[in-house]
């Protein structure tokens, strides 16, 4: 639940790793997505019990805990901040050690960071503070100007992946729960479809390439087809293999 590897844990160990888990599920972080609200509730009590579980068992052959003493985790010891306060002190301060590089090579609608529009700042305090620094975001609306308002994003951040549809659904993929991700080329048909040649029509060019990315459990997160342009998906599909391989090494 905590991510420990099998073994016994140092003190550190478990501290770390329940601070890393509060820093992803704590539901107040999840206050305006509905959809997730349930799923961090249920995570944030079987990390809590993880915790005390860990901090119980590593005691034995040491000291003890009393007979009727309940271990507390630092969400539930009212001496240190709250998880939400310390998991947000967190992401603003941690600064990894290196980030992957993307380019998107001046296609319009993208941008990386740090130097975001004020459009993109917007959509980014507004949703991705949960994700930790943002390091780039594609507008999926299709527009072709230079003042995209992002009202449908693929936002890509140090922690994970964020995305906003066109039913204005939001989803969210932490980069550890990250699956294959599918680089596709279409085979194009001798008479497009009406749909694809609207699509092509709004997007200024014909898409050959679909970018299919799964969760580790095999269900599809997203696929990315029409949205944006074939150099965009590919350097996408770059980034997200380079995340996916320091993931799971």
């Amino acid at each position: 639940m905590l991510g420990i590897a099998y073994g016994v844990p140092s003190e550190s160990e478990i501290e770390e790793a329940y601070r890393e888990a509060v820093k992803q599920w704590h539901p107040d972080l999840y206050e305006n997505f509905a959809s997730l609200r349930a799923e961090a509730e249920e995570r944030f009590k079987q990390i809590q019990v993880a915790y005390r579980e860990l901090k119980e068992h590593n005691a034995i052959g040491g000291e003890a805990p009393a007979q009727n003493k309940r271990t507390e985790s630092p969400a539930q010891n009212k001496r240190t901040e709250s998880p939400a306060q310390n998991a947000g002190a967190r992401v603003v301060s941690e600064t990894p050690a290196e980030k992957p590089s993307i380019s998107f090579g001046g296609a319009p609608g993208c941008q990386t960071g740090p130097h975001f529009t004020p459009e993109a700042e917007e959509i980014i305090a507004r949703y991705g503070g949960k994700l930790g620094t943002a390091l780039a975001i594609v507008d999926l609306t299709g527009a072709r100007s230079q003042t995209s308002n992002y009202a449908q994003f693929f936002l890509l951040a140090e922690l994970g992946i964020m995305v906003r549809d066109f039913h204005n659904i939001i989803s969210l993929l932490w980069y550890r729960d990250l699956g294959e991700v599918k680089l596709i080329r279409k085979q194009e048909p001798s008479k497009p479809s009406m749909w694809r040649s609207f699509v092509g029509s709004i997007s200024g060019s014909q898409s050959k390439c679909e970018l299919q990315i799964y969760r580790s459990n095999g269900a599809l997160f997203y696929s990315l087809y029409g949205q944006a342009e074939d150099s965009v998906k590919e350097a996408i599909h770059n980034f997200l293999q380079r995340k996916r391989n320091e993931s799971h090494p």
